[in-house]
């Protein structure tokens, strides 16, 4: 393959160079999410015993609602 001037060569080099940035962005992006939603879907789920409750007529005597 004959270049047929400087500005073939450039734009060769800057494609291939954009080529490579994008795949490894894809297996970078594919290895945080095989990690991660591994990680997600093994968390403990919530004690419904622990939900906290909220004083509303301390907000009320506050002024916070009516």
């Amino acid at each position: 393959m004959k270049l047929r001037n400087k500005e073939e060569l450039i734009f060769i080099a800057i494609s291939t160079l954009l080529s490579l940035m994008i795949v490894g962005f894809i297996v970078y992006s594919m290895d945080f999410l095989a990690t991660n939603t591994g990680q997600a879907l093994n968390q403990i789920p919530i004690n419904p015993n622990a939900i906290t409750k909220f004083n509303l007529e301390g907000l009320k005597e506050l002024g916070i609602i009516k």
